[in-house]
């Protein structure tokens, strides 16, 4: 079966997964299963990286003779480098074996952090959190479509695989790196990320098929980076992204000192509502990939629907002071987010397909990652002028605006038929 048959999921010039003779190697079911989840693990050690220093800027900052700021100031430059880096390389390797594509940048990130984990000063650490950085945009253009091209069953849950890698991290890798550098000091975190990135890379190299590039033919649209903006609802789709994506950081990156001030929520018992959250954000990815094959256009708009429905209930749960109300609908507002990464991104391949695949999940990180930085600013904005009680009806609020352009344009979020 073809990446894109039976599932809406466009493209077929990306072309079916390496056919196997009689008698070679295992069924192709379980080579997919081994590399999606090895391109999961990859994702999940990336973000983790990415955060590490979050919680271990004091001690980082000692280490190598800085302020917090001036280590604060590595994590803004990881993102600026990791946004302004993704869609270049990803379109001069175009030609390239994925695999291969996929390899050097497991490689790069894992060097980047080396060199990060043995800094003596500041200068040193931000040179390896940019070499990291070159790994990490390019990886995240390239994985999801790999993924979807290797699909024997359904693309959408094979691409879901490797977005939930990246999910897991935010709740589970970032907390378990951060114990492990106050354990054990920032450098053995960092020499931790590093030791995983390189043996995932073995197992990339094990484990991921070879997969020729997506460079254009002649006659086929082109795959630049305007071309491929100009795809019809591509529009749509990161617009929705930029809205929901803000709204949930503007609330995400105050939820501590929220569950703190307005539901008593600290210490143990907000660590256990966070592993919750974290739980509830997996089971989300995974439903996303289940929706996005069986009701694209139905899912997207209820998750966002549900996502805005949950932060009014915690606004409202905060406002009466009534934590009990309010732990399950942070676990619903997790999951519904979750529903809605996985669909957006499956929603790009669909609307861009090919050698456009690529370039497009490329400028989707770009733009996710603008969504958080803007969430978390207008969140900073809102915090510092006293308004913490009205922050989730704030996101809410950007919630119901990208709820309404689900309504107004399902089809960007559709398959081959109406979802």
């Amino acid at each position: 079966m073809t990446a894109e048959a039976g599932t809406g999921v466009r493209g077929g010039s990306a072309g079916p997964p390496a056919r196997r003779r009689r008698g070679e190697g295992p069924p192709p079911r379980r080579v997919e299963a081994a590399a999606t989840l090895t391109l999961a693990a990859v994702a999940f050690v990336i973000v983790t990286g990415e955060i590490l220093p979050v919680g271990l800027l004091g001690d980082i900052a000692r280490g190598v003779g800085a302020t917090e700021g001036q280590v604060g100031l590595t994590v803004s430059w990881y993102a600026l480098i990791a946004a302004g880096t993704a869609v270049p390389l990803t379109r001069w390797s175009a030609r390239l074996d994925r695999r291969h594509v996929l390899l050097a940048s497991a490689a790069v990130f894992g060097a980047g952090h080396l060199l990060a984990a043995l800094a003596p000063n500041v200068a040193v650490l931000g040179a390896g959190r940019g070499l990291a950085a070159l790994g990490h945009g390019v990886f995240f253009a390239v994985a999801a479509p790999t993924a979807v091209r290797l699909a024997v069953g359904s693309p959408n849950r094979a691409g879901g695989r490797v977005m939930v890698g990246g999910a897991m991290a935010l709740v589970v890798g970032a907390p378990v790196a951060t114990f492990l550098g106050q354990a054990a000091g920032w450098r053995a975190g960092m020499l931790a990320v590093t030791a995983v990135a390189l043996l995932l890379t073995l197992a990339v190299a094990r484990l991921v098929p070879s997969l020729p590039g997506l460079a254009p033919r002649a006659g086929e649209p082109g795959h630049g980076l305007l071309d491929t903006l100009r795809t019809p609802r591509l529009g749509t789709v990161m617009v929705v992204t930029l809205l929901l994506v803000a709204g949930h950081f503007a609330m995400f990156t105050y939820v501590a000192p929220y569950a703190d001030e307005r539901l008593g929520l600290r210490g143990a018992a907000f660590t256990a509502v966070l592993l919750a959250y974290g739980c509830a954000a997996v089971v989300g990815s995974n439903l996303g990939g289940r929706l996005a094959d069986r009701r694209p256009v139905g899912g997207v708009r209820a998750a966002a629907a549900t996502f805005a429905a949950a932060l009014l209930g915690v606004g409202l749960a905060g406002w009466l002071r009534l934590p009990v109300a309010a732990v399950p609908l942070l676990l619903v507002w997790g999951g519904a987010f979750s529903v809605l990464v996985v669909s957006f991104a499956l929603a790009v391949l669909r609307r861009a397909p090919g050698p456009r695949a690529e370039t497009a999940n490329a400028a989707h990180g770009i733009v996710f990652q603008v969504g958080i930085v803007t969430g978390s600013a207008l969140g900073t904005a809102w915090y510092e002028a006293g308004a913490l009680p009205a922050l989730p009806l704030f996101a809410a609020a950007a919630g119901l605006a990208g709820f309404a352009l689900t309504v107004r344009s399902g089809a960007a979020f559709a398959g081959e038929r109406a979802g």
